[in-house]
């Protein structure tokens, strides 16, 4: 086997491999020794909390990139290798060129961040150092999708993920259609949903584990801890990309503990506006004008998302679409752009509305109020109809539910509606 020397470019300050060098895989792997000792002299500085977190997402980093380094080095030389399984993947000389202009810009504001951090002190300096270390570590997966992009090196990663830069495909259609059928030959394929690639490892890992698959979407059904509520979690993986050292980004609609949300997670550690704990967040459905919204931050800053009567509405206004952009701007002007395709989306938000109590349509008052007095006439007391939907009348659902053999929701769902004779 042929094997092509190849430069490490972890470092926090990046440079070019120089041909000149003698040895440009030793200085790398003395670059990132290096690195490793100041981390751990910056870990004995905290005793917990973000920063240290961030600290050892880099380490990690770090220590991995040095793996992957002395087993080329080792492989070079014909000696052992360290037992570490990384697979080649396609190069993409374009990708790493635009990778490259990414690193730069990132080491710009770790300047700025160090600067800051420098001539300040109390609550400004923390958040200064919070950032430099995010930054950091942004740095660090950065340049490891540079060895990606340009060396065709494929790191490890977990293939379950527990929650990045935009990038444009044009496949021939020959391909999208030799896609497809591949993703249908196994026997978890939603048929509903042909062009959609159920061989990702998500989507077996599902079925492993007996939950429902719709077309880009896992449906994982079970009971909250605290009160044995109906808990579901629905995950859009049309953004799964395997190849992802860094993690995965996707969309999340979830019903837990009798409260909806919808989120966008991803695996960057990000900045939100402290101030108001939020982010700035722009939102295109299908080809309709793009809005501007604010989204709540997540308690793993891997994220953000709606809660409750937001997620609820937003979740009622992609029913019927195809396609979600979302860009999510973090405090340091930072962009994390996704597409999402959202085939298969309806029976998740279905199961979603369902095990929260609440409807995927969007009804008025009236429409509430015609409800009630269909149920009081059918002998179910949902109290006077005043077109509220309270306890009352949640009750009186169920009742009517149970009777006919449908989920004990207490919404007007679709499927109840349309047993009541009701159009939706």
């Amino acid at each position: 086997m042929i094997v092509r020397p190849l430069a490490i470019f972890v470092a926090l300050v990046f440079s070019a491999p120089s041909l000149a060098e003698e040895n440009p895989l030793q200085s790398e792997l003395d670059d990132i020794e290096r690195q490793l000792v100041e981390v751990e002299a910056l870990t004995s500085r905290y005793d917990g909390g973000l920063i240290l977190g961030l600290i050892e997402a880099r380490r990690e980093a770090l220590l991995l990139a040095r793996t992957v380094v002395q087993n080329r080095i080792n492989a070079e030389a014909g000696g052992a290798t360290i037992e570490v399984v990384v697979s080649a993947i396609q190069t993409d000389e374009r990708r790493a060129e635009q990778l490259l202009g990414e690193m730069a810009a990132a080491q710009e504001r770790i300047s700025q961040a160090e600067s800051e951090a420098a001539s300040s002190g109390g609550l400004v300096q923390a958040l200064a150092l919070s950032r430099l270390e995010t930054e950091r570590l942004t740095l660090a997966q950065l340049q490891m999708g540079y060895l990606q992009a340009r060396y065709g090196i494929a790191f490890p990663i977990a293939q379950m993920p527990s929650e990045q830069v935009e990038t444009s495909v044009i496949a021939d259609e020959g391909a999208v259609e030799a896609s497809g059928a591949e993703g249908q030959s196994v026997v978890w394929a939603d048929p509903g949903f042909p062009n959609t690639d159920y061989t990702l490892q998500p989507f077996e890992q599902a079925h492993r584990d007996g939950h429902q698959i719709s077309g880009w979407w896992t449906i994982e059904a079970e009971r909250a801890a605290i009160d044995d509520s109906p808990q579901i979690t629905a995950v859009n993986y049309s953004q799964y990309d395997p190849n992802s050292f860094t993690g995965l980004t996707a969309l999340v609609a979830r019903c837990s503990e009798g409260e909806t949300a919808f989120i966008f997670v991803q695996d960057d550690f990000l900045m939100a506006d402290f101030r108001r704990n939020s982010f700035d967040m722009t939102l295109r459905v299908d080809d309709e004008a793009a809005l501007q919204a604010r989204w709540s931050s997540l308690t793993s800053n891997k994220g953000a998302g709606l809660f409750g009567s937001e997620a609820e509405a937003f979740i009622r206004t992609l029913y019927d679409a195809n396609q979600l952009f979302i860009r999510l701007v973090e405090s340091n002007g930072q962009r994390h752009d996704a597409v999402f395709d959202l085939s298969g989306a309806q029976a998740a938000f279905e199961e979603v509305a369902g095990a929260c109590g609440w409807t995927t349509l969007s009804l008025s008052s009236d429409d509430y109020r015609a409800i009630q007095t269909l149920l009081n006439a059918g002998g179910f007391d949902a109290g006077t109809p005043d077109g509220q939907w309270g306890p009352a009348s949640q009750r009186a659902m169920r009742a009517y539910q149970a009777s006919v053999g449908l989920p004990e929701t207490g919404a007007p769902d679709r499927a109840t509606l349309e047993t009541l004779g009701l159009n939706n």
